[in-house]
């Protein structure tokens, strides 16, 4: 049986432990993404954060403008939107955090070059998915391609 000094002992280690492993996590800022509430706040500044992004000098200020907006859309994802929009929407966020993730990869490595390339793509999904989700006029009563 265990004495109450060699459980204290194995309390003191544990506890300590899950302090050290606290302050460990602690020091890398993990932010909890919540649902935006104003999706069009919120692509507002992804457009901010992308622009800044491009025109950053230097590998690690363009990486945290990524990361601010890799933040963004996926508080965007959690969002529920129109059912019938609701799946080609979130494929869109879906790619264009993909390729954030390959921005990311890039910046790693400290190719900006490659990253603002890739960076382009993100545009370019926007502007394919904007489409999507604001139909025209002509679309809404004739239907799409």
């Amino acid at each position: 049986m265990l004495s109450l000094k060699s459980l204290s002992l194995i309390l003191v280690v544990v506890y300590g432990s899950l302090l050290l492993g606290g302050q460990v996590f602690a020091q890398d800022p993990v932010e909890k993404v919540t649902a935006s509430t104003d999706v069009e706040a919120t692509m507002k500044s992804m457009a901010l954060a992308y622009k800044q992004a491009m025109v950053a000098t230097n590998p690690s200020n363009m990486l945290s403008k990524v990361s601010k907006l890799k933040q963004l859309v996926a508080s965007v994802q959690l969002v529920r939107f129109e059912t019938d929009r609701q799946a080609i929407l979130q494929q869109g966020l879906t790619e264009v955090q993909a390729q954030l993730e390959l921005v990311n990869a890039s910046l790693t490595e400290g190719d900006m070059t490659t990253a603002k390339q890739q960076l382009e793509k993100v545009d370019a999904l926007k502007k394919q998915y904007h489409k999507k989700r604001s139909p025209s006029i002509w679309e809404l009563l004739f239907g799409s391609d």
